[in-house]
Parts: structure tokens; sequence; C-alpha cells
């Protein structure tokens, strides 16, 4: 992967914490795929952009705070065939304002210096594993 790759990954993913979904997507491809982590209750692969970004506005739905620059990024890992995006966030429920951390790591793959494709995964570790 080169460092550019890299690079547009970075800002990609800072813009998307942003809720700067605009500047975020600029960079997905528009037959990009989306793979939500195995264990969540509606686990589905979202395809297009079009699909991405509805999915993504109802991450905000439950949270008061899901975009307001609330995620921490971890160094970025180039693992040759994609870039794994560790992250962390405290985000705060909107109705109940329970605060909850969230850690997760995204797999991202690109194409010709576009994004392909996110596939989720609870911790850096897995997704280290997976091929």
């Amino acid at each position: 992967m080169a460092a550019d790759d890299v690079e547009l990954v970075r800002r990609a993913f800072e813009a998307f914490s942003r809720g700067d979904f605009d500047t975020a997507f600029a960079d997905f491809s528009a037959d990009v795929e989306w793979s939500m982590s195995t264990d969540e209750p509606d686990a589905r692969t979202h395809r297009g952009i079009a699909a991405v970004r509805r999915f993504v506005d109802s991450l905000a739905d439950p949270w008061a705070n899901r975009f307001s620059d609330v995620m921490q990024f971890e160094p970025l890992i180039d693992r040759g065939d994609a870039v794994v995006v560790p992250w962390t966030a405290r985000v705060a429920g909107r109705e109940s304002g329970i605060v909850l951390d969230v850690n997760e790591t995204y797999v991202v793959t690109l194409r010709a210096g576009k994004i392909v494709r996110v596939e989720e995964y609870r911790t850096t570790e897995e997704a280290l594993r997976d091929p």
C-alpha cells in the first residue's frame, strides 16, 4: 500500500469522525461495500455509496455526539493489501445520556485511489488475523 493511500484513508476517516460526509465519501468508490461486524444485530453488507450513506446516517440516531469528532484514531497500519484503522470513541445516548466506550477497527481496501471496501471488526487483533 502506498503512503498516499494510507494518508487518503486517514483524511477520509477523520472527516467521517467530524460528520463531514461529503469530504469523507469523496474518496469512496461509487460501488463501495461496507460490511458490518458479524456480531451486530442486523449485520450485513451495504453496497453502493447511497446505501453506505444511509447506513452512516442511521449511526447517529441513538447517540447525542456520534459525529462530534469523538473518534480517537490509533496509528493506522499498512497491511499491504489494505489499511487497518483502529479507533475508540466515547459516545452518549441521545435519550438516556448513558455513556459508552466504543472500540472498533476498520479494514479499508483501496483500488485505483478509491476506497472500495470497509470491513468492521471489534478488535485490531481480529482485523489483522482475517485474510
